[in-house]
């Protein structure tokens, strides 16, 4: 993807062309058409020529920007799809999309404050009044895009960011805007209209989906289910219920639950149960469909279902449920921690004390090889300088701490900027202090309280786990004969690392199966490998998922044969 370069055939350099629609529809017929990451570029070009610019701001250059507005959602909607689609296979892109993104949302709010301010200015309100509604809405808009964004990275706003949009808000409810219906030009009157009440509501309501167990494919879809059902909710001086939220207008943060002690003359409250019974309706229809459709749609309705029903806990009037199911114990202990597939198996590849089926054999470490299907080819590797295994390697162990501690589960955090790539579902292994036994997890939720500070609340899938190396099968060469250990030397190609799980596994909800976890690109069910222990060698196949991650699977083993070493 060729996007950071800026094509030869770049427009003409006009410095400043957001001055009209003529102009602003002119300069943009003249941009590359192919890449969009190029595109916002030199948009955010332009705007830096409006920012430089000695022309004065009039609606004529208001109606420029609008016009752009309108006419890069399309862009702004792909580059967010091609953001989702390139986290797990090009980071550095995704990066860079993700930061292409958020410049444009910035130079908006910019663009859109300094317009706003000219027309609030005494001399400019008989002109500009009618224009008013649509400049405060796409303000806050953009603050909401700004939100999403941050919220895909669980990354929280800072102070300052949160009085800026309360004052936005502020401004707009003291000229009587706030609820004034509002559609972009382009749009011809047939688009949905927004009032600048309801863009503040939805850019709170993206902040309680930072809930840290939504992947950003997962967030994108909740936040436009809430946006959709949240256009019926009011913010109000006097609450009419005991539940929902409540937001301080000049304070420096978002929605709060209401506790029954919240008062004070800025404070607006927020009731959510028309918006919760929506998703509910939702849930419902999902669920159905889930039981009667067998096809394709089925696994999608699925998906979809699990991610309501975490919005819906974030943004739900009452929180009555403990979302946790075993009591958890505070702690402060220091812990080593291991992500990712293969730096678990590098640090777990010293002699183990545990084997297969009973076998036991001191110091020994399980083989596993590949017997049947063809060679496959690995991907090819992501050359990452900023990687995640060569941020870590800086640091000296140990740089993380478990906060609490359940029988299923651990809370983990790390300062100083260490994990700050660590992403929803990796799979970690945590050493503890006081414990001589790695556990092994998979992180299900994560948070960013600052640049610095990461914390992920970690599912224990297993208390026992052994390394295990692979084999890809060769073809057996029957003039060769050389057997070692009882298996014939020519049957082993290039070898690939996985973990060997002991039954039972996940403490929550145990697993009596014998399971392994490989790359993903190495699996393909009914698989056959062999493994060897001490004293026996197993031929087992490798049978059903138990879950399934971008670069590894969780699967489970079936026996097919066992032999003891030395036979024939």
């Amino acid at each position: 993807m060729a996007a950071f370069a800026f094509l030869s055939s770049a427009p003409r350099d006009t410095a400043d062309p957001i001055v009209s629609v003529k102009s602003a529809a002119a300069w943009l017929r003249e941009l590359p058409s192919l890449d969009l990451v190029a595109r916002q570029q030199l948009v955010l070009r332009a705007f830096d020529g409006m920012r430089q610019s000695r022309r004065p701001i009039d609606l004529a250059r208001a109606q420029g920007l609008q016009y752009l507005d309108a006419a890069l959602g399309a862009d702004r909607r792909q580059l967010f799809k091609q953001y989702v689609e390139s986290l797990e296979t090009a980071p550095k892109v995704s990066d860079r999309i993700w930061q292409a993104s958020l410049d444009l949302a910035q130079a908006f709010i910019i663009a859109y404050q300094r317009v706003l301010e000219e027309a609030l200015a005494p001399a400019s309100v008989g002109r500009w009044k009618p224009h008013v509604p649509i400049l405060f809405a796409r303000l806050i808009h953009f603050y909401g895009t700004d939100a999403r964004l941050r919220v895909c990275r669980h990354e929280r706003w800072i102070p300052a960011k949160w009085l800026e949009l309360h004052r936005a808000y502020m401004r707009a409810t003291e000229l009587g805007v706030d609820r004034v219906p509002t559609s972009l030009g382009a749009s011809g009157g047939n688009g949905t209209q927004w009032t600048v009440e309801q863009e503040y509501v939805f850019t709170l309501l993206v902040h309680q989906l930072n809930s840290g167990n939504l992947s950003p494919a997962n967030l994108d879809w909740a936040a436009s289910q809430v946006r959709a059902f949240s256009r019926k909710l009011e913010l109000v001086a006097l609450p009419k219920t005991m539940e929902g939220f409540f937001v301080d207008i000049a304070g420096r943060t978002g929605l709060s639950r209401r506790t029954g002690q919240d008062a004070g003359s800025m404070l607006r409250y927020l009731d959510t149960t028309a918006l919760a019974n929506q998703l509910d309706i939702t849930l419902a229809a999902l669920r159905h469909s889930e039981e009667t459709d067998q096809g394709p749609v089925g696994p999608i309705n699925q998906q979809r279902a699990m991610i309501l029903e975490k919005a819906r806990a974030a943004i739900a009037p009452n929180l009555n449920t403990d979302m946790r199911r075993d009591p958890r114990t505070p702690c402060a202990v220091a812990a080593r921690v291991r992500i990712g597939l293969a730096r678990i198996q590098h640090e777990l590849s010293k002699p183990a004390n545990e084997s297969m089926g009973g076998d036991t054999a001191s110091g020994e470490q399980i083989e596993v090889y590949a017997v049947t299907g063809p060679k496959r080819p690995k991907p090819q590797a992501v050359d990452e300088a900023d990687t995640l295994s060569s941020s870590l390697a800086t640091f000296a162990d140990p740089v993380w701490q478990v906060k609490d501690r359940s029988l299923a589960g651990l809370r983990i955090c790390a300062s100083g900027g260490v994990g700050q790539t660590l992403s929803l579902g990796a799979l970690v292994a945590v050493r503890q202090s006081d414990s001589e036994q790695w556990l092994l997890g998979v992180v299900r939720r994560l948070n960013k309280s600052t640049p610095e500070d990461v914390e992920a609340g970690v599912s224990l899938i297993a208390e026992r786990v052994l390394s295990v190396t692979l084999y890809a099968k060769c073809e057996v060469r029957q003039t060769l004969g050389i057997v070692v250990n009882g298996l014939d030397a020519s049957m082993m190609g290039p070898r690939f690392e996985g973990l060997y799980l002991p039954p039972p596994s996940r403490p929550d909800k145990p697993l009596v199966v014998k399971t392994l976890i490989v790359p993903t690109h190495e699996y393909a069910e009914g698989r056959k490998v062999i493994l060897m222990t001490g004293r026996s060698i197993y031929t087992v196949a490798l049978r059903q998922l138990v879950e399934q991650r971008a670069d590894w699977s969780w699967v489970a083993i079936q026996v097919v044969e066992k032999q003891q070493r030395g036979e024939a």
